[in-house]
């Protein structure tokens, strides 16, 4: 994949999707290195191939392979007019984003309990909520080889279920760099959304360290 400096340019866009890929998890891969990179930058960046080499620290030919790989993934678009990139304080840009993340109420934690902003609780709910996905985290650390390799699930994110399996109140575990934190959605989840994106580009650019 390249592009012809005669044509329109393109830029890098992360999707949802990509964006929800490089916070699984810190296994340390060269397509999570990618999307990482994408999500801190503060400006948009775009599709040259001296670029992609720099980003990814790859021979030309293996840097077009992984974009290759995270564009057939649907992690990464190629668009003439990406999304803007979010600007401002993470306290400034919270109460925007969680409202948009579900259908109710939405807390983010870190892996100590500390409530970084939320909506729709009250004050006290979201200290004890906060408090209870540092316990979950804690809960999953401590049964983690269980969970992977024995059972075979590599997912880090819990859920309270109604009778029918849906989910009431699910924690998502958001990696970045050696820190964790929890987003906590009531109800049906939209994390397939720019919001989300948005979120995880403001937490990268804080608290990422290369």
């Amino acid at each position: 994949m390249n592009q012809d400096q005669n044509e329109t340019p393109r830029y890098f866009q992360v999707t949802p999707s990509g964006a929800y890929y490089a916070t699984l998890s810190t296994s340390n891969d060269a397509l999570r290195a990618l999307l990482l990179q994408l999500l801190s930058a503060d400006t948009h960046i775009p599709y040259l191939g001296a670029l992609l080499q720099k980003l990814t620290g790859l021979p030309e030919a293996d840097a077009h392979a992984l974009l290759d790989k995270a564009v057939q993934h649907g992690f990464v678009d190629l668009p003439e007019n990406p999304e803007p990139i979010a600007s401002g304080t993470i306290e400034q840009l919270l109460p925007e984003y969680l409202p948009r993340l579900a259908d109710g109420r939405v807390l983010l934690a870190d892996d100590q309990g500390f409530c970084l902003g939320q909506s729709g609780f009250d004050p006290d709910e979201a200290e004890a909520v906060a408090g209870m996905a540092a316990d979950l985290v804690s809960l999953h650390e401590r049964h983690q080889s269980l969970l992977a390799r024995h059972l075979g699930f590599d997912g880090s994110s819990w859920a309270l279920v109604d009778a029918v399996g849906q989910s009431e109140l699910g924690f998502w575990t958001l990696h970045v760099g050696e820190q964790k934190f929890l987003l906590i959605l009531e109800g049906m989840p939209h994390l397939n959304r720019q919001p989300f994106v948005d979120l995880m580009s403001v937490l990268i650019r804080r608290y990422l360290d290369y």
